[in-house]
């Protein structure tokens, strides 16, 4: 049986969304520095694949371009003891939302 992952969409995280708990962003460097939710670490997939209990016993959203990569990492950090929620929609559906979009450039 395939456990469902916790899952919002961008509407209900904007509204709910404390900065105090963590929006981890999966996509790729270049991806994440094209623009990026205000406030969000970097971390792609790849990474969290690798190592889901570096996020053991904490509370995170998860976020991707769409939310298919976010929901697979949230489905890794939850089985590994984390609580992680993937916003549906993802980065593109908060860009398309009007929310406000940071864009950084890596040195």
């Amino acid at each position: 049986m395939v456990e469902q992952v916790p899952e919002v969409s961008v509407d209900v995280f904007a509204g709910t969304w404390r900065r105090a708990t963590r929006l981890v962003d999966v996509r790729e460097p270049e991806e994440f520095d094209s623009g990026h939710v205000p406030g969000a670490v970097n971390v792609p997939l790849g990474e969290v694949l690798a190592a889901p209990q570096s996020f053991a016993e904490q509370e995170c959203y998860v976020i991707c371009h769409s939310g298919g990569r976010s929901a697979k990492a949230a489905g890794a950090i939850n089985a590994a003891g984390g609580r992680a929620v993937s916003v549906s929609g993802g980065t593109a559906g908060w860009i398309e939302a009007g929310h406000p979009v940071e864009r950084s450039a890596r040195q």
